[in-house]
């Protein structure tokens, strides 16, 4: 008996329904523009051509100037290179031995994270440029309960974001999405070719940044 009211509970209980695609993605990108600072994880998978970026975790602020400061690991001379890294006012300075910092020069040379937050492009112009988007199930990451979502990146807004993709056209995305509000984008994921994609995911929304140029 108990193993039948069991099974009973068990089969009675309903998966949540997937959510429509595009109002969570409309409400996503009011989220995003409304954002001031976020931890920011940038991971390259495979290789993208001219993008020496490998993997870039650090935090990100547009207030009161737009400024990222964390790690990353970039490619140098053909070897992977472990770095301190802040860029501020379009500036990439780098230290390669703990607090030893170089003025690297313009960061779009390397990568320059600063447009992630852009309210006009960012990740919110990549979410506003989805076509054939579908909600395709739940996913939890980070602890975030999130809404995974498939569809098509326009290349306007991913090459605004990452103009290393040099997409000729819309390119395979996916996005995750907080399943509840205020529906903050979790992470997006953006292929530009069978096994060669770039992943930043999103955390500590709104948490206060300070970066402050380092002493060279």
């Amino acid at each position: 008996l108990a193993a039948a009211l069991i099974a009973t509970g068990c089969s009675s209980k309903k998966a949540d329904p997937l959510p429509d695609a595009a109002p969570l993605i409309q409400q996503s990108i009011a989220a995003t523009k409304a954002l001031t600072s976020a931890h920011l994880d940038i991971t390259i998978n495979g290789k993208v051509e001219g993008l020496p970026l490998k993997t870039l975790s650090g935090d990100l602020t547009n207030v009161p100037n737009v400024a990222v400061q964390g790690k990353s690991t970039i490619t140098m001379g053909g070897a992977d290179v472990d770095i301190q890294l802040i860029v501020l006012d379009g500036t990439l300075y780098a230290a390669l031995t703990p607090n030893q910092w170089l003025d690297m020069g313009p960061a779009a040379d390397v990568y320059d994270p600063s447009a992630i937050l852009t309210p006009s492009a960012g990740l919110a112009g990549v979410l506003g440029g989805m076509s054939d988007a579908k909600a395709d199930g739940f996913e939890t990451i980070g602890g975030v309960q999130t809404v995974r979502i498939t569809g098509k990146a326009a290349a306007a807004p991913v090459n605004k974001l990452i103009p290393q993709l040099k997409a000729g056209g819309p390119l395979p995305a996916t996005v995750w999405i907080e399943k509840d509000e205020p529906h903050q984008l979790v992470q997006a994921k953006i292929d530009q070719s069978e096994g060669n994609s770039v992943s930043v995911a999103l955390s500590e929304w709104d948490k206060p940044v300070t970066v402050t140029k380092p002493a060279l």
